[in-house]
């Protein structure tokens, strides 16, 4: 082979080889960009693309990111950055491994950085029973929950009603609906505000209005398995029997267990209430939610949960727990 087809020859294979290792950026809009990544942080990442230079770059926008690059990377803004790690992108599906670190679970990196920062799900599913004859009556359950994250911040939502009637007279009424704001810190830990409005009218503590801060922290002790606990001081503002209406302090404690279990798509989850009023005896409220999740057909679901709820207070026929069983359909997105 001459001089000068040796010399052609070896600068095609450079550059199959320079393609070969070189990175790829693939957008949402359906742009294409050869290159390496140079940095990325909670919110934007900068990919340095051949022949333009660096291009900074939102996470929401990325579909696939492959590279060859270690870099930094900063989990959350209150968090130390993690050194030497390669990033991974398949259909928006962040990945990551860094040198000389102890591995996070996959579910406490999405806390923070993935899914990409506009992302938000939730879940609503009722349950209805009429009976008509003899005994007419009607129940009806309703539950909703909706989360909207970002990177350094959550809005969550959460509402139950439980109506019941029997021979044209109401037997059961309750209603509890709350609105909470999460402020990310590092490892897991978060700062939160609460609002809440519980009614139950056939209870001794018939209506509270709460609203307080508080601390909490997210545990991922394995792979799809989510543990979150929380609480703090609350100033209420409730109707109860023997006082009528008043305003005085408290405390409320919040937790909730989600497992995305490997069979089917099925998911068990468990989440409880204590809430407390200092100036009643015995003032305290537990309520818990156990359940089973499973789809049905694209994002509705099945449900099977048992609600038990425990109060220090005696109803009117003097038992101080309420047990009941739900069997109701939904959709998740």
């Amino acid at each position: 082979m001459s001089k000068p087809h040796q010399l052609v020859f070896i600068m095609l294979c450079m550059n199959l080889a320079y393609t070969a290792v070189a990175g790829e950026l693939r957008l949402n809009n359906g742009a294409v960009l050869p290159g390496e990544l140079s940095s990325i942080t909670a919110k934007t990442l900068v990919w340095k693309a051949d022949k333009i230079g660096d291009v900074t770059v939102s996470k929401t926008d990325v579909l696939s990111l492959h590279t060859s690059n270690r870099v930094p990377v900063e989990l959350a803004r209150h968090e130390p950055a993690l050194t030497g790690c390669v990033i991974g992108v398949e259909n928006s599906l962040w990945s990551i491994d860094c040198e000389k670190q102890v591995p996070q679970p996959v579910a406490f990196a999405q806390l923070h950085t993935v899914p990409p920062a506009t992302s938000s799900n939730g879940k609503i599913s009722t349950s209805l029973d009429i009976e008509r004859g003899a005994n007419p009556s009607e129940t009806i359950n309703l539950d909703l929950t909706a989360r909207w994250l970002r990177p350094t911040h959550r809005h969550k939502v959460d509402l139950s009603v439980d109506y019941e009637t029997s021979d044209g007279d109401t037997t059961e009424d309750e209603a509890d609906a709350n609105y909470q704001y999460d402020l990310l810190r590092a490892a897991g830990w978060y700062w939160y505000g609460r609002i809440r409005y519980y009614r139950d009218e056939f209870e001794a503590l018939k209506q509270v209005y709460a609203a307080g801060p508080g601390i909490g922290r997210d545990f991922n002790p394995i792979e799809e398995l989510t543990l979150s606990l929380q609480g703090g001081p609350v100033e209420m503002y409730y109707q109860f029997d023997e006082q009528g209406w008043a305003t005085e302090p408290g405390a409320n404690a919040h937790w909730a267990l989600t497992w995305q279990t490997p069979w089917h798509g099925i998911q068990a989850s468990h989440s409880g209430d204590l809430g407390w009023v200092f100036s009643i005896e015995e003032g305290y409220l537990i309520q818990t939610k156990t359940g089973l999740t499973f789809p049905l057909y694209g994002g509705l679901i099945g449900e099977i949960r048992v609600d038990y709820d425990l109060t220090g207070l005696s109803a009117i026929d003097g038992s101080k727990y309420d047990l009941e069983w739900i069997l109701g359909v939904g959709y998740k997105w």
